[in-house]
């Protein structure tokens, strides 16, 4: 029987940084060797600020990981996350000078090449290049245009960016920590990947995957990603709200929010309260209090989508509806707040198909391992396309894409 290449995966949000190693088993589904989850240290508001801090938690996230797996990890593929993710829509045309006109693959690199130089702001990196739709000859809609013959090919692009210094300082902590970035990916792409059935994407639907520290709204139709907006808030607004009202460490109002906190009015009574242990005091909070503190950031969140959508495009196609994951999707009250706020059906997103090492089903919760997951399958189907072509050595040297320019132009012409 052949030995399964294992992969391994990394999400470092604000409140726990999360590791999996898994592998893909014959028929596409995901098999958890190890999996572990730390708390976070050394971030603020979705930002590095100690990088030894977070180094330090990387490490005992991926040891843990490691012991359950008895494997050991090398290079891994690790989310991104933040306030700091800005996208742009953007397009490139090029001319097909083949005497035939036919469209070759170095056409479509020529093509997606010319849309990504956009006057992007100087502090920002290029994270995902996403392709909306081919335009061939005037015609749009064409998904894959390699192959065709025309004259003028155009293409439709979203770019996903990240500001530098954060993917700098997220390289940095993680290589300290002794491991090397395969690739990064945005945290909503991910969740997406492990949620989302393909039948929904083909029909049309948006995903909304609520982090500690933000929101990733995405828009599917086709099959293909069509829109992304990352808002900068997340469940760590609401936590810090408790905190500060109830004077409580982060990581007992976390505990609060997770276990106690409701946006059902009707499900509790002015009699429901809870008992906060702080060390060796005790409280009594009523959670009707609770709810009162955290529900018009829950309603400002939630109108805040609603009015995102309204500018993204194909977002009023989407016939399979919303779909949401992550940090606030199975608190009480959330689903139906944001399902009025929206006016179209709203459900919970599942993890499905994955398995234990001893193939057994698991059940997944926690949003970080669903971001984990969905960087596992993303990487299988992504890293199988990019060893397709690998590029020789010499191409990343300066003559390389001299030559690489000089074909370019050549084509152009003749």
């Amino acid at each position: 029987m052949k030995k399964r290449k294992n992969i391994t995966s990394l999400n470092i949000s604000g409140n726990l940084t999360t590791c999996a190693i898994c592998s893909i088993d014959d028929k596409g589904n995901i098999v958890i060797q190890g999996t572990a989850s730390v708390p976070s240290r050394g971030i603020e508001g979705g930002a590095i600020s100690d990088l030894s801090e977070v180094a330090m938690a990387v490490s005992r996230a991926i040891e843990k990981s490691e012991s359950m797996a008895r494997a050991k990890a090398f290079s891994l593929i690790t989310s991104c996350d933040g306030s700091n993710i800005r996208s742009y829509n953007t397009k490139g045309n090029i001319t097909i000078a083949e005497k035939e006109n036919e469209i070759s693959r170095r056409d479509i690199e020529r093509v997606t090449e010319a849309a990504k130089t956009i006057a992007l702001p100087f502090d920002r990196e290029i994270i995902h290049s996403i392709i909306r739709d081919f335009i061939l000859d005037g015609q749009d809609g064409v998904k894959d245009p390699s192959g065709m013959f025309g004259t003028r090919l155009e293409v439709d692009m979203e770019i996903v960016t990240g500001l530098i210094t954060h993917l700098h300082n997220l390289r940095r902590a993680i290589n300290t920590a002794g491991f090397e970035i395969q690739d990064i990916v945005l945290s909503g792409i991910a969740a997406a990947q492990t949620v989302l059935e393909e039948l929904e994407k083909d029909l049309g639907v948006i995903f909304i995957y609520v982090s500690y520290s933000s929101t990733h709204i995405i828009v599917y139709n086709a099959g293909h990603i069509k829109s992304i907006e990352v808002l900068p808030i997340g469940s760590g607004d609401l936590t810090e709200l408790i905190s500060d009202k109830f004077k409580m460490p982060r990581e007992y109002a976390e505990e609060v929010l997770k276990r106690e906190a409701t946006l059902d009015r009707s499900s509790i009574s002015e009699e429901d309260k809870i008992i906060s242990k702080v060390g060796s005091a005790h409280r009594s909070i009523p959670r009707t209090e609770i709810y009162d503190t955290i529900e018009p950031k829950a309603k400002e969140l939630t109108q805040k989508i609603t009015d995102t959508l309204k500018r993204m495009a194909f977002a009023k196609e989407a016939a399979a509806g919303c779909v949401v994951a992550g940090e606030l999707a199975d608190m009480g009250g959330f689903l139906e707040m944001l399902e009025l706020s929206l006016n179209m059906p709203v459900k919970l997103g599942l993890v499905k198909d994955v398995f234990n090492a001893s193939g057994e089903m698991m059940r997944i919760t926690v949003p970080g391992q669903i971001v984990c997951l969905g960087l596992i399958k993303y990487w299988a189907q992504e890293g199988a396309r990019r060893k397709v072509r690998k590029k020789a050595w010499w191409e990343n040297t300066p003559i390389g894409r001299l030559v690489a320019k000089a074909r370019d132009i050549f084509s152009d012409y003749f």
